[in-house]
């Protein structure tokens, strides 16, 4: 909603001429209060330069007033004023980058945005504040003035921020006006210390759902609690962010899609950016919008071609009364694909050579109708398997009632996996598809109701004569790095922490181990839910890490600390290519994933940019390699045999390939075993040239154990 536009009468000021002496008063009171208002210990910031995650002060040089919410208010239109200063948090404002140069100026008792009101490009329309969604009439620029003062320049309307009629009285309106450089129109930028505030609100509780319709529902909470005072409330589905609403309020109306089912949940936000951990989790089954019993058109032109072991299976689209989602691929009258109701192919991979398959293909709907299936059609694959990056067989080794999330393979042919929810490791024999729960606990550790637990595995390259198994685990308070050795097929000894700290929550927890050529170990952590800290490079969230093998901080890392590089969402997947080149998979909220070339040092640009949507030209920022829809990916884990690039993916069900190039790129992407083996989490490398994937199809999103059904594959590649 944007604000409405005020009366006319609230628009009809003017700024007349003053009498000389008039204007001479003005100036000498506003030098006056400015000596007497501002400490000369803390001076304005440089012209034309704010420090990100800094909070401010601006106090007008005509005036020596300060920028502040009327009665500090947190609602929505809440008019903008000035006011004798005494650095009350409504006088509080931080910069927000937008891009090309651009800030939104965000309030901190109300983590609302300064806004013209109506979006009005005339002269005297008033500032207010209102919910930041980076629109370019809440967007502004710094421009110099002399002494240190800067203009502020709406985006929309390119005009400045203005004391209406030069007013030296509290309470006197912050309007826009054509920019003419007067001192009303100039403002000093106080920086104020770092914030002491560091705890952060309860979490909110009590969810409850009421008026819940085909494409809306209203979500309630009870109110959290917090020392200084809750700023906002922030509401996600499924690990991703639906909407916010500031912290005086304790429900919202929500914006549904219809016949899914997601997973609801409150994060409370205070004013120094502190995050509470998440709500319990409340599923919600929206209802389809009509009754729908019609099924699909059966579809037509089915055909069949082999290329060696793969079958390529394309058709003419059906048709539906409300709309076709998706097809099923039917292998021998047994579905072994799904794609979506956009796709018209399907490649089936790792078959037999020299064998005759029967295809058939049906469509479905919204409402789960079928149509009948296809008229079958065979064909015959090719009598050998070759050619790099091309899947030759797909094996199913194990399976295990928990979520097998990191995974290894050791010098003996013996493979590690953790169970993410049970917080045990596994041993895995891969020619009996034997297990073995290996003995030993990782002290602390604990699930998050989400996307937390047991993580990520990893050895280094000397582990035959230094066996050290490294895990990535949550515990009620943090996420850290540990390693504990391993030997005779147990773990032995208390493990070493190596790095603690790393803010968790609920989900985007990161949770990748990877080690490198260079000898040091990778970590990929999440934003912990607070996507300020992924452009904070102090705080470990957001990040990949690097640390020495027994945690110390190696000397080269570009911050004085484990961090390698910064502005990251929820990294869960790392691989380093043949030529030392570290890739990186991370999940977007609701538009783009991405898979990044990581440097040190690299600003990946969340949560300015997701993918390559955003304020994504800014200097410095580093762009994805590959970006790829949420809904059509939601990739986990990556891996790197030769110059093949293997992402796992888990709403997407399917693995993607692509080719690295020797420039950096990624080329000749393919979407295999797409709805063959349904959400896939993680894809590791084994030592005979081929692939390791789990499975991550149920309770994966709570942290109950033993109520998974997975599978453990074992995927031959072509040479």
């Amino acid at each position: 909603m944007t604000p409405a536009t005020p009366p006319a009468r609230l628009l009809a000021h003017s700024h007349r001429p003053r009498p000389r002496h008039a204007r001479l008063l003005a100036g000498l009171v506003a030098a006056a209060l400015a000596v007497l208002l501002v400490p000369a210990a803390a001076g304005p910031a440089a012209a034309a330069t704010v420090e990100p995650g800094r909070w401010y002060v601006l106090v007008n040089r005509a005036s020596g007033k300060a920028l502040d919410v009327a009665g500090s208010a947190t609602t929505e239109g809440a008019a903008i004023v000035q006011r004798t200063r005494d650095d009350r948090t409504s006088q509080q404002w931080r910069f927000v980058a937008a891009g090309d140069g651009w800030y939104r100026l965000q309030a901190r008792h109300s983590g609302r945005a300064l806004d013209i009101t109506g979006a009005s490009r005339a002269d005297g329309a008033r500032a207010v504040q209102w919910t930041d969604r980076s629109a370019a009439h809440q967007q502004v620029r710094l421009a110099d003035s002399a002494g240190g003062y800067v203009r502020l320049v709406v985006r929309h309307s390119g005009k400045a921020l203005d004391v209406l009629n030069a007013s030296l009285a509290d309470g006197a309106p912050v309007v826009q006006w054509t920019d003419r450089g007067q001192t009303n129109q100039q403002w000093q930028l106080v920086p104020l210390g770092a914030s002491t505030d560091t705890s952060a609100p309860t979490p909110p509780g009590g969810l409850r759902t009421t008026g819940l319709t085909c494409t809306a529902v209203t979500l309630s909470w009870t109110a959290s609690t917090d020392n200084v005072g809750v700023a906002a409330y922030d509401i996600y589905h499924d690990g991703q962010q639906m909407t916010s609403v500031p912290g005086t309020a304790t429900s919202a109306v929500l914006t549904l899609s219809p016949g899914v089912t997601w997973g609801m949940y409150v994060n409370a936000r205070d004013a120094a950016g502190n995050v509470s951990q998440a709500s319990p989790t409340l599923e919600l089954t929206v209802p389809p919008c009509q009754t729908d019993t019609a099924a699909p058109t059966t579809p037509t032109g089915v055909t069949a071609s082999a290329d060696g072991t793969s079958a390529t299976v394309r058709w003419t689209a059906s048709t539906d009364d409300v709309g076709v989602t998706g097809y099923e691929v039917l292998r021998g009258g047994v579905v072994v694909g799904t794609v979506p109701g956009s796709a018209t192919s399907f490649v089936d991979a790792g078959l037999a050579a020299g064998t005759a398959y029967s295809y058939a293909v049906r469509a479905r709907d919204q409402a789960g109708n079928r149509s009948p299936a296809s008229a079958a059609v065979t064909v015959t694959t090719g009598a050998t398997c070759t050619g790099a990056g091309v899947i030759c067989s797909v094996r199913q080794v194990a399976t295990d009632r928990d979520l097998p999330w990191g995974l290894v393979e050791l010098p003996d042919g013996s493979v590690l996996y953790g169970r993410r929810d049970a917080g045990r490791v596994v041993r895995l024999d891969p020619a009996t598809g034997t297990t073995t729960v290996v003995a030993g606990t990782f002290p602390g550790m604990a699930g998050t109701d989400g996307e937390g637990g047991l993580m990520g595995l990893a050895v280094a390259p000397d582990f035959a004569t230094d066996p050290w198994l490294y895990v990535m685990h949550t515990t009620a308070t943090d996420n850290r790095v540990v390693r504990v050795r391993y030997v005779d097929g147990a773990l032995s000894g208390t493990p070493q922490v190596l790095v603690q700290g790393i803010p968790r929550n609920k989900y985007h927890n990161g949770g990748r181990l990877r080690f490198g050529p260079d000898g040091m170990l990778y970590v990929a952590t999440g934003d912990g839910q607070n996507p300020q800290w992924a452009q904070d490079t102090a705080n470990l969230a957001g990040k990949v890490l690097r640390i020495h093998p027994d945690g110390r901080v190696p000397a080269d890392n570009p911050f004085g600390n484990a961090v390698w590089s910064y502005g990251h969402r929820n990294p869960q997947g790392l691989a380093f290519d043949s030529r030392g080149r570290l890739w990186q998979q991370e999940f977007g909220n609701s538009l783009m994933d991405e898979t990044n070339l990581v440097v040190r040092g690299g600003n990946y640009g969340w949560p300015q940019c997701e993918g390559t949507s955003g304020s994504c030209s800014d200097a410095g920022l580093v762009a994805p390699k590959l970006t790829m829809s949420t809904a059509a990916a939601s990739c986990s884990g990556i891996a790197v045999v030769g110059d093949s690039l293997w992402i796992a993916c888990l709403r997407g069900t399917r693995l993607y390939r692509a080719t690295i190039t020797a420039d950096g790129s990624l080329t000749g992407v393919q979407s295999l075993l797409q709805g063959t083996y349904g959400r896939l989490r993680t894809v590791e490398p084994s030592a005979d040239g081929g692939l390791w994937v789990t499975t991550s199809t149920r309770g994966d999103k709570d942290s109950v154990a033993n109520n998974s059904d997975e599978r453990i594959l074992k995927i031959t590649l072509g040479r």
